[in-house]
């Protein structure tokens, strides 16, 4: 028995191993797509663009079943722990905000980032790698409720932070 749970835990990580490098393979394409189709000026805009339907979608599907959030800080931790691991196998490490409206979700070794050379010149070419992610985000918390803006950031490479500002806070 122990031999068949052994085997089976095995081949569930080498499937989700799969799917995890045909993640980011499509990712990468996705780049080079709206780079030959629209020019290299447009990818942020594009991939944030295909993030915001996929993240609203989602989320829509995920918390189908959950009772509506009451407030917007119970709507990011959400964000961080459940859509986070859902979209990368992990929880976002820290989770900030001022209380008035802006709010910080940090990734210390973010999916994405985490072949990308700690050369200046690459870090300036990870913001393409997290416009998907920004797209995703502002997505679902617009589905939830909460108009706002994301922004990226990248210190060192594969840490990465998303800065939430709602829209209208009062």
């Amino acid at each position: 028995k122990q031999w068949y749970q052994r085997r089976v835990r095995v081949q569930t990580n080498l499937r989700m191993g799969s799917a995890d490098c045909l993640f980011e393979f499509f990712h990468h394409q996705m780049i080079s797509y709206f780079k030959e189709q629209n020019g290299p000026e447009q990818i942020p805009y594009c991939m944030e663009k295909l993030g915001y339907r996929v993240g609203f979608s989602l989320v829509e599907r995920a918390t189908k079943e959950e009772p509506r959030f009451k407030e917007n800080v119970e709507i990011v931790k959400y964000i961080c722990k459940d859509l986070w691991h859902l979209l990368f196998g992990k929880q976002a490490d820290n989770l900030k905000t001022n209380h008035t409206g802006t709010y910080v979700i940090q990734d210390n070794r973010f999916r994405f980032l985490t072949r990308v050379s700690q050369n200046q010149q690459y870090i300036e070419q990870a913001q393409l790698y997290l416009s998907f992610t920004c797209g995703v985000i502002r997505g679902a918390l617009t589905n939830l409720g909460i108009p706002c803006t994301v922004t990226s950031d990248v210190g060192v490479s594969p840490t990465c932070k998303f800065q939430i500002t709602v829209n209208n806070a009062s």
